[in-house]
């Protein structure tokens, strides 16, 4: 059961989880260009800034650089004097058992083994598989928690046996390996008087290394003197395979100034605070500072700076770039309140202040001697990366130019060639950035890094370039889940109005140009499309849009719609070729909207609900274009002096503005989703033009309106003030009609003789 309650904690910690109402948060939406694995501290995975992650990740398999071996196997390759496979020692080490020790194994290891007569080595192995079973046992205990208490004779038994052996062992060598799993054997069953006499008696003394490391780890269970944590933090320096145990057993009772009392060294103090630093989500430059003065050479230094990096990364990023608040809040800078009320201004306001702790980190990181360091090329790529968050552009390039000169050929230069392409957009005047052509290959080379290419998009797009930048981010789209919701790389919000509690969440530049820019701002982007076919990299950028030009089109007729600009729209939906109306908006899903897109009805006759309303005069097979067209024709003749049946078509006008509101049967002519019941005056006047008039039928209303005041019967006047009432509130009251017409109410109160009042106009 404890398995299972395990698997149910890391299911729901998934970022790709969807429901109704679903918002990103966490990884999802935090932002990082500076891959950790590509520095090669796959060792430290367990401590990566990481916004959601229940618990620790110590899997320190994958590495970019290198895979990683663990101290033991690099031990036994330079035994066996490198003549056999790391990957055959690391094979038997962590699969093989002590039955699988002898002379037929097919294992490369063990057969050189017994070919060169290492009887001391075999030996020793076939005891330490042994001991592995025993420590086996020791850690899983009952596996159907029966809660049965584990025999500890045995082991005891042979815990004695391995403390003799390990006594009367005369090669150093082998002495300390048995001494080791004496230890460990003994912290398993909780002898912790052996755990002291075999560290004091064969490590205390002793050289450094691995097995002086991996032992003190144990040691520090039994000792129980005060300056025992300086032993415990040496751990996150010197042994990568008690990184996380070291942190995970002794962070709770960790106190660092306390620690400090009893730093017996200067790396002792270093070590202190980096292990105070580890899971400090909060600022953290003073305790790196602390550690360069007492250590330079700490490899944990280096891997802390790249932490703190990421940590500005999400705290600069991630606003700036989707109006998220960071993934991780800080706990020593939270000034500008929750998620919830925080508007655009202020999120920008926050990346502002973040940058300038970044100033404060680079000033550190100019300021001292990186040759010092044990990461030079680390240290200079965080300085890269802090010049471009900095807008210190001209500096950032010429240090990346240098970069390139020393760097090119390794794994990080990948990171680096980003922030150039980054740097050369943003060092750009607003109305002239473009993308050069020095970083077009760069872009094609990393186009599947979505975060690198939105961030891209973004600074060309607040460069006043919304042309590129939108179709960098058109290539940030991966697949669709049609059960649960869009499954991206990249979410981000629109801006937040000050007077707004909402923000919508974006997942393709489709939907966010539909909620953010206007008829003209899309017209410019529409117009440039074509032309975007000249060279190989126009072709790559501009793929996705010049696919869907004809929903970009579809896209501007409709916000020509919103803007009541008729006359462009009908211009822009003619320029669509015919088969795109025959593929989309139809009930058999040829195109790219589903049958909930469909116009099913004649928006000019028919009213949703409603079985009989007016007898249909002039048919034509609805869609944007013949229903602008006719809405414009219906237009002309009702506005046309000489119009004898001007009250006819307002109703008719009326009709079909009624039906592109939330209530209609057209709503799409307005939207490409549409939810009812949003009346809250809270939400109006936000990004689209229309909000009000699409959740209020105010054109409606005012064409109703006016076909009553042209009608001329009394039983038309009725019916049209009973579409005003029905328009302005959906309901059946129907206040005026029963005011000035009262006879007529009972039957209009219903929809049977709508039709029959129609005819009546004459």
């Amino acid at each position: 059961m404890k398995n299972y309650l395990i698997f149910t904690i890391l299911l729901l910690s998934s970022s790709k989880l969807f429901s109704c109402g679903y918002s990103p948060y966490g990884e999802d939406i935090r932002y990082c260009l500076f891959n950790p694995s590509y520095f090669g501290y796959s060792h430290y995975k367990a401590f990566y800034y990481n916004a959601d992650l229940f618990g620790f990740d110590y899997d320190v398999t994958f590495d970019n650089r290198k895979p990683f071996y663990e101290a033991n196997e690099i031990d036994w390759y330079n035994y066996v004097n490198q003549k056999v496979s790391i990957e055959a020692i690391s094979v038997f080490m962590n699969s093989a058992t002590f039955t699988d020790v002898h002379p037929q194994s097919d294992n490369e290891f063990l057969k050189y083994l017994y070919k060169n007569k290492k009887t001391k080595a075999l030996q020793y192995l076939t005891f330490a598989k042994k001991c592995e079973a025993i420590n086996s046992l020791n850690v899983e205990g009952d596996v159907w928690e029966r809660n049965k208490g584990i025999d500890t004779s045995k082991t005891n038994l042979f815990l004695n046996d391995l403390v003799k052996v390990t006594k009367a062992e005369a090669d150093p060598y082998f002495k300390r390996k048995y001494a080791f799993l004496g230890i460990r054997l003994a912290y398993y069953t909780g002898n912790f008087a052996i755990i002291k006499d075999l560290f004091q008696n064969q490590f205390k003394n002793s050289t450094k290394d691995y097995l002086y490391y991996w032992s003190s780890f144990f040691y520090a269970f039994a000792n129980e003197n005060p300056d025992r944590m300086n032993d415990v933090v040496a751990l996150l320096e010197h042994s990568p395979e008690k990184y996380y145990a070291s942190y995970y057993y002794f962070k709770n009772e960790f106190n660092l100034a306390e620690a400090l009392k009893f730093a017996k060294t200067k790396e002792d103090i270093a070590n202190l605070y980096g292990y105070a630093s580890i899971q400090k989500v909060d600022r953290n430059l003073n305790y790196l500072k602390e550690m360069y003065k007492n250590n330079p050479k700490s490899k944990l230094l280096s891997f802390l700076l790249l932490r703190e990096i990421n940590k500005i990364e999400d705290w600069v990023y991630t606003p700036y770039y989707t109006n998220y608040m960071p993934s991780v809040i800080e706990t020593d800078n939270y000034w500008l309140g929750s998620e919830d009320n925080a508007t655009t201004l202020t999120l920008r306001a926050r990346s502002e202040n973040d940058r300038l702790y970044a100033k404060e980190v680079l000033d550190f990181i100019q300021s001292i001697s990186i040759s010092n360091t044990t990461d030079a090329t680390l240290w200079k790529a965080s300085e890269i990366q802090l010049l471009f968050i900095t807008r210190k552009y001209d500096e950032c390039l010429s240090k990346i130019n240098q970069f390139e000169s020393n760097y090119k050929s390794e794994k990080i230069f990948e990171q680096i060639e980003k922030i150039k392409a980054l740097c050369i957009i943003s060092h750009q005047d607003f109305g002239k950035a473009i993308i050069k052509p020095e970083i077009e290959q760069i872009i094609q080379k990393h186009a599947k890094d979505y975060r690198f290419m939105f961030a891209l998009g973004r600074e060309l797009e607040f460069r006043g370039n919304l042309t590129d930048g939108v179709a960098l981010l058109s290539l940030c789209e991966t697949s669709y889940d049609y059960e649960f919701a869009y499954i991206a790389d990249v979410e981000w919000r629109g801006n937040r109005l000050a007077n707004s509690n909402y923000m919508e969440v974006f997942y393709n530049y489709f939907d966010y140009l539909d909620f953010v820019y206007d008829a003209n701002s899309l017209q410019k982007v529409v117009d440039v499309v074509p032309s975007k076919n000249t060279t190989d990299f126009q072709k790559f950028l501009y793929r996705k849009l010049t696919e869907e030009l004809n929903y970009l089109k579809d896209l501007l007729g409709t916000k020509y719609i919103r803007e009541d600009q008729l006359n462009k729209a009908l211009v822009t939906f003619r320029s669509i070729e015919p088969k795109y109306w025959i593929d989309n908006y139809n009930a058999w899903e040829r195109g790219k909207y589903d049958e909930n897109y469909a116009f099913d009805q004649n928006p000019f006759n028919k009213i949703k609900h409603t079985k009989s309303f007016i007898d249909t005069k002039e048919s034509f097979i609805v869609n944007k274009l013949s229903v602008t067209e006719h809405l414009i024709k219906y237009l002309n003749l009702a506005n046309n002096p000489a119009t004898k049946d001007k009250d006819y078509y307002y109703f008719l006008i009326a009709n079909c503005y009624y039906n592109m509101s939330d209530k209609g049967n057209s709503w799409m002519m307005r939207r490409y989703s549409s939810y009812e019941n949003y009346r809250d005056a809270t939400y109006y006047n936000q990004s689209y033009i229309d909000e009000r008039e699409y959740r209020q039928n105010l054109k409606a209303k005012e064409f109703y309106t006016l076909a009553y005041k042209n009608a001329k019967t009394d039983k038309f006047k009725a019916l049209c003030l009973r579409m005003i009432d029905f328009a302005d509130t959906n309901s059946t009251s129907f206040f005026l009609l029963k005011q000035e017409f009262p006879m007529y109410y009972n039957d209009l109160s219903s929809c049977d003789n709508l039709n029959d009042y129609f005819k009546a106009r004459r």
